[in-house]
């Protein structure tokens, strides 16, 4: 980089297509290259990223209300399993309505529950990779 005075020479390599679009530019917005340059980089915000770094965060606690839900709704089932087998054991239901019917439907939620839960690790994963 070759200075020039108080000012230094920086050199920036684009292929055709990039040369074209800043030839575009600079007859749009009257500048030489330097002088858009300077402009985009003194002007450039960081807005994106902030906003970003927002949309991570607010995804973040819905994710982790979500999973404390999750785990409520979890706990739930788990219990409901626990009392079928006690009512079934205690003859309190037949059993085959509890294996043909009860049972199978609390796997189907436990199931759910399962792939939510998943889902919800991939998103994160997603937002912070």
């Amino acid at each position: 980089m070759a200075k020039k005075g108080n000012r230094h020479l920086k050199c920036v390599y684009l292929t055709d297509a990039e040369d074209e679009y800043v030839r575009q530019k600079q007859q749009e917005y009257g500048y030489n290259f330097s002088r858009m340059c300077r402009y985009a980089l003194l002007h450039l915000d960081d807005t994106s990223s902030k906003k970003k770094i927002e949309v991570c965060t607010k995804h973040n606690l819905m994710i982790e209300e979500r999973r404390r839900e999750l785990s409520a709704i979890g706990n739930n089932i788990n219990q409901i399993a626990h009392q079928v087998n006690i009512f079934a054991i205690e003859g309190k239901i037949p059993e085959q309505y509890a294996t043909d019917v009860i049972l199978p439907a609390l796997e189907k939620l436990q199931e759910l529950y399962s792939n939510i839960n998943k889902d919800q690790v991939l998103i994160k994963k997603r937002l912070y990779t």
